[in-house]
Parts: structure tokens; sequence; C-alpha cells
């Protein structure tokens, strides 16, 4: 994932539409795909249907389609997505699946026993992490194996996963707080609060970060600050997932009305 170039100073985001794609089916997570282009997820179901209808959609730069319309298919409700050596995962309900994104193909699945909701997915240092948001557990990925890395009561209704150098940044719909785990401790740590149902979290600048809140919500964050609430977009609904900074670019994916949207962001001296 690709840092955009603003201060964390920001005084005044900004935000303005770069492209919009229609067509899609309940898209929830959206990543770059490493070629200039973006995957997506798309649920195509309610978030929880094992229904074998959920696929994987890809954009190009510009956001125009590319490949067959169903890209990967074969899926229930697929949701967060991340690239780990070579290989692409997608949390599906209780089963965290491995793609081989060079043929768009199925190539292994870890089912999660006691998994209620698998979430978002991230990668640090070869290993995959999937969050369980019914469970308030984040479980882990490793050598082919799959454990339990951490079930903490501060995490209920965890979802979005951000990893750094030295902490894993979470998102925790339950009590609409940003956490920070310590890779080593595993000790969780409050870092802001006030949001409801939070859901991405991507890195805007350095100090600085987006937020996306169910059902539609969007915030810029710097650390040690109050996040500022951007974009209000619930009248008519138009509901923001999780979300992904490339660039410059903020893209989103809307469950409805199945359309993933690009945004640049920019600051403002804050006068106007």
């Amino acid at each position: 994932m690709l840092v955009s170039l603003i201060a964390s100073t920001c005084l005044a985001p900004v935000l303005e539409p770069v492209w919009r794609t229609d067509g899609l089916d309940a898209p929830e997570s959206v990543i770059a795909d490493g070629a200039g282009g973006f995957i997506v997820s798309n649920v195509n179901g309610e978030g929880a249907e094992a229904n074998g209808a959920g696929y994987l959609a890809r954009l190009d730069a510009q956001g125009r389609r590319i490949g067959p319309e169903r890209w990967v298919t074969g899926l229930n409700a697929p949701k967060g997505l991340a690239l780990s050596g070579g290989r692409l995962f997608v949390a599906d309900i209780d089963t965290l699946v491995e793609i081989d994104p060079e043929r768009g193909e199925v190539v292994a699945r870890y089912p999660i026993e006691g998994a209620g909701f698998l979430n978002d997915v991230a990668a640090h240092e070869g290993r995959v992490l999937v969050s369980d948001s019914a469970r308030s557990r984040i479980h882990v990925l490793e050598d082919g194996e799959v454990s339990l890395w951490l079930e903490d009561a501060a995490l209920a209704g965890v979802n979005g996963l951000l990893p750094e150098d030295d902490r894993l940044l979470v998102t925790a719909m339950s009590n609409g707080e940003v956490l920070a785990i310590d890779w080593q401790t595993r000790a969780v740590t409050p870092l802001t609060g006030g949001l409801q149902n939070a859901d991405g979290i991507a890195p805007a600048a350095p100090g600085g970060y987006m937020l996306s809140q169910w059902p539609g919500d969007l915030w810029h964050w710097v650390e040690g600050e109050a996040p500022v609430h951007l974009v209000e977009r619930q009248d008519p609904p138009v509901l923001m997932n999780d979300l992904t900074v490339h660039g410059e670019l903020v893209i989103i994916p809307h469950w409805q009305p199945g359309a993933v949207s690009a945004w640049r962001l920019s600051c403002s001296d804050g006068s106007g």
C-alpha cells in the first residue's frame, strides 16, 4: 500500500471525486493489486450467507473493469483482502481462502474452528492475520497453520487491521475505537474513540489515517487529535465499507449501491 504525501499537520482535509465504478454486487473490500490496478471482493448476498455466489473482480487504475467480470468465483461472502508471498488471501465467513492471483484460482482453504464472522485480512512479515468481528478475536496463518493470535474483550466487533512496524492498529465496531496492539506483548491500547461501527483504516500521511465508519461516514485522523469528519453519505444510502489508500487516492467500496469510488485527498489551510 502506498502512502500519500499529505502533511500530518493537515488542518482541513478535502476530498474530491475522481472516478466511480458501478455494477458491482455488495462490494466489501478493495486492495491495490501491485500492478497498478485493484481487486474488489463482492459479497453478492448477505454478509454471513454461505451461498457460493461471492466473487472477486478487478479494476484498472481508472476504475474500469478488466478481465472476466467475475475473476475469482466459488466464494461465499468474501470480505477483507491481503497479498502475501505472491498469494492473495480473502476472509470468507469462517474460512481464510488462499488464491493464486496469476491464475485467478483458489489453491487452499483454511477453515477456522469457532469463527463467527471473519472480516478484515492483513499481512505482516510472512504472516496473514484475519479479524473475527463476532468473536473478539484475531487469528493468524503462519507456515500453513491457523491459530488464535489474540482474544480480548477490548476487541469487541474487531474489524479493520493495519500492520505497522511495532504495532497492529485495529478498529473496533462495538466501542467505536481505534486500538493499538503491541506485536511482542499483545497489549491493547485505545488510541481514539467517538466513532460508531468503525470499519476500515488506512494510512493517509505520516501520522495520519483514513477511517471509514459503517454505514456511510469517512474520517481523517491524526494520532493524538480528534478524528475529522469528512463525509456522511446515508441519505440517500451510500454504504461505505473497508477502504484503501493508493498514492493520493482513497478507494472506497460501497455495499450499496454496488460501486467503488476513488477520491483525491488534499489539504486546505482551513481559511475557506
